[in-house]
């Protein structure tokens, strides 16, 4: 007897970064076996052993599944420079995200979303008319998680298993996701999801193909103007700064130095040889394998802690939602930034009851 989906087999699989081939050694059975549970489903007398192998709870998989991602239409922040593992492991873990996502907005009233698409306008123009759409006028970015939480979008991290795709992002029946590793430095993750905005905006209706190397080039030149507009780079930094001018600015952007140094060097704020002598003396103070004396500490949501606070169902914990969704607390953890934090509702936090009689999370930046 079947009763647990294949869906669900295949997306636990690729979560844990299994093959068929190397999931099947494990299980002590042949590839054809575990092909066969991804195309029937698994039979009963198999789950268990599915379950403890990936870590995940038996009900896992015969929940039926809900949401379906193909990882050949994601663009990956790595592009292909990721293994075939870590791309299949991110797009479970996302899936699992959208899940999550689901069961937050089946609970509350999220933030509104204020997502407009420029589709086929050039990206440094994309990047100012977001910054007006949003009302940030040309000031310095604060933290860009919230920022994107109180535009609607959900931001959630990718786990181990996932880091080599630095990130990607999607639009989901109508709702845009980013999911960001945190495996480099704060100011590569701020970077990181002004990329993923970008394709969100300019990108969200083309297809991932042929074109996906255009399309990251296109989200990281959207990504400089959006964090390091030319008229900020010219308020801020003189022409041809020196690398200790550029190390003290770094700071108000919250960028990495390399960044800002390409960004001055593109927008003709700095010469060739200046730029070459630049990343000479930026290598030798070790800013090409780190950043030091950086932001010290990864953004964090806002959104989520306003999660653990009590509904009508009773407190909300990272151990309810796993339990709901069948899926190890770990994985819930991870792709709420680690909240575990559960606040008491009326303690300055920015939660009301929409008309739907929900409690609305507003993120205030």
């Amino acid at each position: 007897m079947h009763s647990s989906y294949p869906e669900r087999v295949a997306l636990a699989r690729k979560r844990r970064g299994h093959t068929r081939v190397s999931l099947a050694q494990v299980l002590g059975v042949t590839d054809r076996t575990t092909q066969k549970y991804e195309k029937e489903g698994a039979p009963d007398s198999a789950v268990s052993q599915l379950a403890q192998v990936l870590g995940y709870p038996v009900e896992y998989f015969s929940r039926q599944p809900q949401v379906a991602v193909e990882v050949d239409g994601v663009n990956f922040r790595a592009g292909r420079a990721a293994t075939r593992s870590a791309r299949d492991s991110a797009v479970a873990a996302g899936v699992t995200g959208i899940e999550l996502m689901q069961w937050v907005e089946d609970k509350f009233t999220l933030p509104s979303i204020v997502v407009p698409s420029f589709e086929g306008i050039a990206p440094r123009v994309a990047a100012q008319l977001l910054r007006e759409e949003w009302g940030l006028g040309t000031k310095p970015l604060p933290n860009l998680v919230q920022l994107c939480e109180s535009r609607g979008i959900s931001v959630m991290v990718l786990p181990e298993a996932a880091m080599q795709v630095d990130g990607f992002s999607l639009w989901y029946e109508g709702k845009p996701f980013i999911f960001i590793a945190r495996q480099k430095t704060p100011e590569r993750a701020r970077f990181d999801i002004a990329h993923e905005l970008g394709h969100l905006v300019l990108h969200r209706f083309a297809p991932v193909d042929d074109s996906s190397a255009v399309q990251e080039r296109e989200a990281d030149e959207f990504a400089s103007a959006m964090l390091m507009p030319e008229s900020l780079l010219a308020e801020y930094l003189p022409q041809n700064a020196s690398v200790d001018d550029l190390v003290e600015a770094k700071y108000i952007f919250q960028v990495s130095a390399f960044a800002l140094a390409t960004s001055l060097h593109k927008s003709g704020r700095m010469t060739d040889w200046i730029y070459r002598k630049m990343c000479i003396e930026l290598t030798r103070r070790g800013y090409r394998d780190g950043e030091p004396e950086g932001m010290g500490a990864f953004e964090l949501s806002r959104l989520f802690p306003q999660v653990f606070t009590a509904d009508k169902g009773g407190a909300v914990t990272a151990e309810r939602i796993a339990a709901d969704l069948a899926v190890p607390v770990d994985d819930v953890l991870t792709l709420m930034f680690s909240t575990r934090l559960r606040l008491v509702q009326g303690e300055g936090m920015a939660v009301k009851h929409g008309k739907s009689g929900r409690p609305a999370l507003r993120v205030v930046r």
